[in-house]
C-alpha cells in the first residue's frame, strides 16, 4: 500500500522473523532506498515490490519466494481518473487537447506508476506532451485522494482478482473514481535476497522454518497480505525490466 502502512506490517511480522534467527527487522522508506540497501548489502533480504525484485534479479540477486493472492501470482494496473471527467484514453496526448496532472506511488511501484506508464507508451502517446507534472506521492492513498480534490487528473490503481484497488482502499468514496483501461499483467511482490549473498541457502532455510510453522506463516501471511507464498521460476522478474525503458 505504500510507506503508510510500513511500519505497522513491520511490527506484525518483525518477530516471527526474529524467531528464526533474523537479528534486524526494519522498513524503509521508499523502494529506491530499499533497492540501495539491498545492493549494497546493509540488508540481507527484504520484501520488495516486482520492479525492485526485476532490479536486483537483474544484478545477480535471488528471488526466493513470490506472493500468490487469490491463487494468482500476478496482478495488473488500472489508469483512473475522476468519476465525471470525460476523459478517454484516445485523448491522452493529443495535440490541441488539454495536458493532464499525474500522480503515481513510486518510480518503482508496478501497479502505482510503471505499468500504466507503459501501457500510455503502447499506446503511442509520448508522456512528455500528455502530462503538465508527474509527481510521486508515496502511496495510493495519496494519489487517489489527489485526483478526487483536483489536484490532479489521472493515477494508477493496483488491480487483481480481488478487485480493484481505489474501491479497496476509498471505501464508500470510490465512485468518485473511475477506471480508464487495464494494463498488462506482472508478477506479486516476492522476497529478494541481496546479491551480496553469495551463498543464499541459510537465509532459503529461515524461510523455510518460518512457512513450515502454521502460526508463523499465517502472521506473516496476514502481515504482507498474500494469500499464500510460491517459490518463481529463475527470470520471471528479470524479465519486467523492458518495462522500465
Amino acid at each position: 500500500m505504500g510507506m503508510d502502512n510500513a511500519r505497522d506490517l513491520a511490527r506484525q511480522f518483525a518477530a516471527v522473523l526474529y524467531d528464526v534467527g533474523f537479528t534486524t527487522v526494519v522498513p524503509v522508506k521508499s523502494y529506491e532506498l530499499l533497492e540501495r540497501s539491498l545492493l549494497s548489502g546493509d540488508v540481507h533480504a527484504a520484501w520488495g515490490p516486482p520492479m525492485v525484485c526485476a532490479r536486483l534479479e537483474g544484478a545477480g540477486a535471488e528471488i526466493a519466494l513470490s506472493a500468490v493472492r487469490n491463487g494468482s501470482t500476478s496482478y495488473r494496473s488500472a489508469l483512473i481518473c475522476r468519476a465525471h471527467d470525460d476523459l478517454s484514453i484516445a485523448e491522452i496526448g493529443q495535440r490541441g487537447l488539454r495536458r493532464l496532472r499525474a500522480v503515481w506511488v513510486d518510480e518503482h511501484s508496478m501497479g502505482g506508476c510503471v505499468l500504466a506508464r507503459h501501457h500510455l507508451r503502447a499506446q503511442g502517446i509520448d508522456l512528455a506532451t500528455a502530462f503538465e507534472s508527474e509527481k510521486m506521492l508515496g502511496s495510493y492513498k495519496a494519489c487517489f485522494e489527489a485526483v478526487m480534490d483536483c489536484d490532479a487528473d489521472i493515477t494508477a490503481s493496483y488491480a487483481n482478482a480481488r478487485g480493484l484497488g481505489y474501491v479497496e482502499i476509498c471505501g464508500g468514496h470510490a465512485y468518485h473514481l473511475r477506471t480508464l483501461a487495464y494494463t498488462a499483467e506482472c508478477q506479486n511482490d516476492g522476497v529478494v535476497i541481496s546479491p551480496t549473498v553469495k551463498d543464499t541457502r541459510d537465509i532459503k532455510a529461515r524461510f523455510a522454518s518460518l512457512l513450515e510453522n502454521p502460526g508463523h506463516r499465517a502472521i506473516f501471511c496476514e502481515a504482507l497480505n498474500v494469500d499464500d507464498l510460491t517459490t518463481p521460476a529463475p527470470g520471471a522478474y528479470r524479465n519486467l525490466l523492458p518495462l522500465m525503458k
